[in-house]
C-alpha cells in the first residue's frame, strides 16, 4: 500500500545507511557469526565464550558512539577488524528499490544527506562496493560529532551543520531508538524501514514505516510531475 508523504512541505530527506539503503544481512553475519568465528579460530576459545564476552561488551555501550567504533572493537577482539570485514563484501548490496528511490530524489530539489553510525572506515568500506556517494549530496557520520545518533546532541549538530529545518525534513532508518530520537528531535516525518535483513522477514518495531521504498515513489513521481 503506497506511503503518502506531502512532498511540497520536505526540503531534505536524511536517510540511515544500513538497514535501510543497504541491506543489514551483511552486517548481521559479520557481528553475529563471522567475528566470533575468526576470534575463536586465533585464540583457541570457543566461539560460544566469543560471543558471549562480546554481548556482555555490547550491552554496556548499547546506544553510544562506542558501539558502533570499529578502531574499538578491533582492540577488544584483537585482530585487523576491517580486513575480516572486507571478506564478507561480496554481501555489501542495495536494498530493494533503494537505488530507483534515490535515483528519484537525485531529479528533485530537495537534499538527500545519509546520516549513520557507521565509523568513517566502514563507511569507505560499502562506497568501494556500491556507488552511494554519487547518488547523494553528502554523506554525515555521528563519529565527526562525537555522539551517536540516538543523542539528541547528534542532531543539533546535525541541524546546525547543513541548515536543516526538522518541520521540513522527512527521516528513514531501521532502529526504533533512533527513531525515537529523531522524532524528539521535531523532524517532521520519521519513517521505520521493517525489512532492514532480506534474509529475514519483515518486522514492525515503531509507530509507522515501510517496508521497502516502492510504496514512496508513486508519491513521489506523482508530485515530480505536478
Amino acid at each position: 500500500m503506497p506511503y503518502e508523504i506531502n512532498w511540497n512541505q520536505i526540503d531534505d530527506v536524511l536517510l540511515d545507511m544500513d538497514g535501510t539503503l543497504l541491506d543489514l544481512h551483511y552486517d548481521a553475519t559479520f557481528w553475529l557469526e563471522n567475528v566470533h568465528r575468526i576470534v575463536a579460530e586465533l585464540t583457541g576459545q570457543s566461539e560460544s565464550e566469543v560471543r558471549a564476552a562480546f554481548l556482555s561488551e555490547l550491552k554496556q555501550h548499547e546506544g553510544t558512539l562506542a558501539w558502533y567504533c570499529t578502531d574499538r572493537w578491533a582492540q577488544f577482539f584483537g585482530i585487523d577488524l576491517l580486513a575480516a570485514k572486507r571478506e564478507l563484501a561480496h554481501l555489501i548490496r542495495f536494498r530493494p528499490h533503494a537505488r530507483a528511490f534515490l535515483d528519484a530524489l537525485a531529479s528533485t530539489d530537495m537534499r538527500t544527506l545519509i546520516a549513520t553510525n557507521a565509523h568513517p572506515d566502514v563507511i569507505q568500506l560499502k562506497l568501494d562496493v556500491v556507488p552511494l556517494e554519487s547518488m547523494v549530496d553528502g554523506i554525515v557520520s555521528s563519529h565527526n560529532y562525537g555522539v551517536a545518533k540516538e543523542h539528541p546532541e547528534f542532531w543539533r549538530q546535525l541541524f546546525a551543520e547543513h541548515d536543516i529545518n526538522p518541520k521540513r525534513a522527512v527521516f528513514m532508518d531501521d532502529s526504533p531508538r533512533v527513531l525515537d530520537a529523531a522524532d524528539r528531535a521535531g523532524i517532521r516525518e520519521v519513517i521505520e524501514i521493517r525489512h532492514p535483513n532480506l534474509a529475514e522477514p519483515p518486522r514492525s518495531t515503531w509507530k509507522q514505516g515501510i517496508d521497502d521504498f516502492d510504496v514512496l515513489l508513486p508519491s513521489l513521481t506523482a508530485w515530480m510531475r505536478s
